[in-house]
């Protein structure tokens, strides 16, 4: 360009040109190998001639056959695949707290460990302790480092190991922990106070958040089996790398590496077995001796205990109450007689006394109102008819009012009327409620009658064929003569019915005959008194089946038999079979039928023969 203030430069000059934009790459590890330094190495191989080339062509391949292998085997080493092999720290590591190196706690996150490292990082750099040494040099190690840049790179290598899940596990599985468990509580310190500090201390191996707390005896029941049963499947990620015998960094070839690692695992599994019986009988001795699981097994044992107790009362209250209930009836029944004969008695002494006293007060009233005013027969006739109606102490408060009356006849007279008005409004009243009583006790007779009636109805449910079959399995397991017999077939039979029904049905199959003499010998035997019952109630129908002849029925009535008794083959209830037959028969009645019935196969059994 021409030189400021010069004619060149009143000119006119046009300029014009090309910018070439480059984009500046700076090595940045292994990426920046693999896209732009690799490239251009192998290209400066495959450019060589001669057998150097040869040579350095085959050293390439070489390499490059083994280069993926190997870029494999590291990249399973460093995402710690499962032959991992036990955390090593540097020498200058040993004895340091990697936690207090951060300057954080135990349970720190990764967001604070990362926090706290990044904090470490700017305080400690070594480009800002440069102006701090005050122009001295600062004396360095054997490896060429400061104290300062020492404790720089203990950082990293701390935050390298934390922020690792993996790593940050093996190296708190490598710190003192005291694997002691209490077999029994302290005295001084309690249930809570000797168990609740294990817990907490074994809760950090936990795979599982969040890790239930022991809580205290206000601790609802079933969160506590909640926590026991969380603490009995215990995910543990503690890691026991510490103890590998060999190191899988040494393996010279694949299968001496595979051999290491299951050397290695057989050691580990031996100390995560110990592991899980250690929390198992931690967990195990913590639930023998809780007071809540204890207070919860003595409830339920107590509650079993007053169930069996329960039925046992129930079962015995049930037999003395069958054994108590004549008794019971027989002496209210005299109590009530004897009560009834005493109220009676004094009754009639009072009525005695209170129409002698009754008596002399109506005198004493009718000599007070004709001794203070005059009235006509008929108010006369009717103070008299009060006088009667009232009772002993109502009278006598009206002789008061009487013999108070004023000496004026017209006022004493007015008195009396009002006297008067006022126990006809009282009879009317008295009246009135005597007929709604009646009209109530008749409502209630009534509904109780109605009520008394469906009682009888629901009591005499039919009888259905498994109880018949269970009756008279019932009837031969249980004979005469053994103890309480009806109450056994009543268990027997298991539905409810009551020893007086089982009494009646029994009745009832003997006199139609549908139970034979085998199965039921305590209504023949001798001296039974409930055997002489049922004798006596099948007697009569005995009787009246031996005195139907066959002369007493028409032809007409015989088709009418035969007709109903195909139509009604097919009802199970004997009882109501008979019956309907009986009303389809002209004349007969059920036992007419049924020694119909029976004549007529002792006909055609003895025609068979």
């Amino acid at each position: 360009m021409p030189a400021p203030d010069c004619e060149d430069d009143k000119k006119s000059v046009v300029l014009h040109g090309l910018c070439f934009l480059q984009k500046r790459c700076e090595p940045a590890g292994r990426s920046f190998h693999a896209a732009h330094e690799k490239p251009h190495l192998e290209a400066k191989r495959k450019g060589r001639g001669g057998d150097a080339g040869k040579s350095a062509g085959a050293d390439a391949s070489d390499d490059e056959q083994e280069g993926p292998a190997d870029s494999s085997w590291k990249r399973k080493k460093k995402e710690g695949g499962e032959k991992r092999s036990a955390l090593k720290l540097n020498d200058r590591l040993t004895g340091i707290d990697l936690y207090e190196l951060l300057e954080v706690k135990t349970s720190a996150s990764a967001d604070e460990i990362k926090k706290s490292y990044r904090k470490l990082v700017l305080k400690h750099h070594p480009d800002k302790q440069q102006g701090s040494s005050d122009g001295k040099e600062e004396a360095k190690n054997s490896s060429g480092l400061t104290d300062k840049e020492v404790h720089f790179v203990n950082i990293q290598e701390a935050y390298e190991v934390l922020s690792d899940t993996s790593k940050r596990r093996q190296y708190d599985s490598s710190l003192d922990f005291d694997d002691e468990i209490p077999e029994e509580i302290d005295p001084d310190l309690g249930f809570y106070g000797t168990f609740g500090p294990a817990f907490q201390n074994n809760a950090r191996w936990s795979s599982r958040y969040p890790v239930p707390d022991l809580g205290d005896e206000k601790l609802d029941i079933n969160k506590v089996h909640k926590f026991y049963d969380f603490w009995f499947n215990f995910d543990s990620w503690r890691d026991f790398s510490m103890h590998d015998e060999y190191n899988l960094e040494e393996a010279e070839f694949r299968e001496e590496r595979r051999w290491m690692d299951r050397q290695n695992q057989r050691i580990r599994k031996k100390y995560q077995d110990g592991e899980r019986r250690r929390i198992f009988q931690l967990v195990e001795t913590a639930e023998r001796l809780d007071p809540r699981i204890r207070a919860e097994k003595d409830a339920k044992e107590a509650k079993k205990r007053e169930e069996k107790e329960k039925r046992a009362r129930q079962k015995q209250e049930e037999e003395d109450a069958k054994q108590r209930a004549e008794e019971e009836k027989r002496r209210k029944a005299e109590q009530e007689k004897a009560e009834q004969e005493e109220k009676e008695r004094q009754k009639k002494e009072q009525r005695q006394q209170d129409k002698q006293l009754a008596k002399a007060l109506r005198q004493r009233a009718k000599k007070a109102v004709q001794n203070r005013c005059s009235l006509s027969a008929v108010l006369m006739e009717e103070v008299q008819d009060m006088c009667l109606a009232l009772e002993y102490e109502p009278l006598e408060a009206l002789c008061v009012r009487l013999e108070a009356l004023p000496t004026n006849k017209a006022k004493a007279e007015e008195a009396v009327k009002k006297e008067l008005e006022s126990w006809r409004k009282s009879k009317i009243d008295t009246q009135e409620e005597e007929k709604r009583q009646r009209e109530e006790a008749k409502r209630k007779e009534e509904q109780k009658a109605a009520e008394a009636q469906e009682a009888a109805l629901a009591a005499r449910k039919e009888w259905t064929t498994e109880e018949m079959v269970l009756l008279k399995k019932g009837d031969k397991k249980f004979p005469a003569g053994v103890p309480r017999r009806w109450a056994e077939i009543a268990n027997f039979l298991g539905t409810g019915r009551s020893d007086q029904e089982i009494i009646d049905k029994i009745k009832e199959l003997y006199s139609m005959r549908q139970i034979g003499s085998q199965a039921m010998p305590d209504l023949k035997t001798p001296g039974s008194a409930a055997a002489a019952t049922a004798a006596a109630a099948a007697a009569p129908a005995a009787a009246a089946e031996e005195k139907a002849p066959a002369a007493e029925w028409t032809a007409e009535q015989q088709k009418q038999l035969e007709a109903a008794m195909a139509k009604h083959r097919a009802v199970e209830d004997v009882k109501e079979k008979w019956k309907l037959i009986a009303e389809e028969v002209t004349g007969k009645n059920k036992s007419e039928c049924f020694a119909r019935f029976k004549f007529l196969r002792e006909q055609l059994s003895k025609q068979k023969k």
